[in-house]
Parts: structure tokens; sequence; C-alpha cells
């Protein structure tokens, strides 16, 4: 066989090796990128979800605290049956602070926390629900970056093997010299494209 059907197929070959691996490499950018894509709508979700909790959050605070105010206020005045009326109507959780807070008898003792708000047995379940879905997001917004990097490095490999395909067909129109001289780039670029997709994450 000639040095020139040799160089032939040699570049044959590594075409079609480029050819495959770059299909290979655009598949797997198109999973990924939909990885990221699916995980950066959860995070959208998520976050909506915690922005909505926060808010019933915030607004069950203001409830809370407008309705011991009003009990307080009764209380000093000496209504105490407007006073018990406005207590029947406290929330569970904000109730469970409100009795451990009166234990402490609030009224006369100077020790006693300012109000039922300041005791660590005040939280509301809203807000909990808020830090977990922010958690939440935060994780799945990691995820979906790590999915966009794994996607922009197939990418990245598939135009590396794309130019090898322009050196392997350059190459069998060239002459001799300028034929091996193309050979030898296209093989360095497929070595490089080949092992870069070796090196990322398989969907």
């Amino acid at each position: 066989m000639t040095s020139a059907r040799r160089s032939d197929a040699y570049a044959t070959v590594l075409l079609s090796l480029a050819a495959l691996c770059t299909s290979w490499a655009g598949y797997q950018a198109t999973v990924w990128s939909g990885e990221q894509a699916q995980h950066s709508a959860e995070a959208a979700a998520l976050r909506a979800k915690s922005s909505r909790a926060s808010v019933t959050a915030g607004q069950l605070v203001l409830l809370d605290v407008g309705l011991f105010n009003w009990w307080l206020r009764e209380r000093v005045s000496g209504d105490t049956s407007l006073a018990q009326f406005v207590e029947a109507r406290f929330r569970p959780e904000f109730r469970a602070a409100f009795e451990s807070w009166l234990a402490t008898n609030p009224l006369r003792s100077p020790a006693a926390a300012p109000s039922p708000f300041a005791l660590p047995v005040y939280h509301l379940e809203s807000r909990d629900s808020a830090v977990i879905y922010e958690k939440a997001a935060d994780s799945a917004s990691t995820i979906a970056r790590k999915a966009n990097r794994t996607s922009d490095g197939y990418v990245l490999a598939a135009v590396m093997l794309a130019t090898v395909m322009f050196f392997s067909t350059s190459a069998q129109q060239a002459t001799h010299r300028l034929r091996w001289a193309l050979i030898i780039i296209a093989t360095l670029s497929f070595l490089t494209g080949a092992i870069r997709l070796l090196t990322l994450p398989r969907a």
C-alpha cells in the first residue's frame, strides 16, 4: 500500500471515529442541557414556594402581635371578659408560647421575657417551611449549575472533534508532506477531544 493510500485510510478511520464521538458528545450535551433546565425550573418553583411560605409567616406574626396587644390592653385595663374573648382566638402556635410566657408571671416578674415572641417555643411552621424550601432550591440550583458545566464540556469536546473532521478531510486533498502534517494535527485534536469525553460525567 502506498503512502498516499495509507494516509487516506488513516484519515478515513480518524474521520469516522471523530464523527461517532461528535454524535455522542452532542447527545450528552443535549441530555445535560435538559437536566440543567429541569433543575433550574425546580429551583424556581421551590423559591416561589419559599416566598409564599415566608409571606404567610409574616402575616401570621402580624396577626399574633395584633391579638396579643389587644389582649394585653384589655388585661391591663381590667376588662377580664374581653381579654378572655381575645385569648380564645389565639392561634395554636402562638398559644404555646403565650402559656409558657404566662407561667413566668410576666406582669409582676422583671426577670420574665418581655413578650411570648421572645421565647424559643414561639416558632411558625410556615417559617420552617420557607427555610426548607429555600435550602431545597439552593440544592437544585447547584445541580443545575453542575449540569450546565457538564453540557458546556460536551459542547467544547464536540468542537474539538469537529476540527478533527476538518483536518482529516483537508488531509485527503493535500500534498504528501502537508497531508501528514494535517493528519498529525487531526490526531492530536482527536486525542484531546476523546480524553475530554472520557473524563466528563455521563447521563
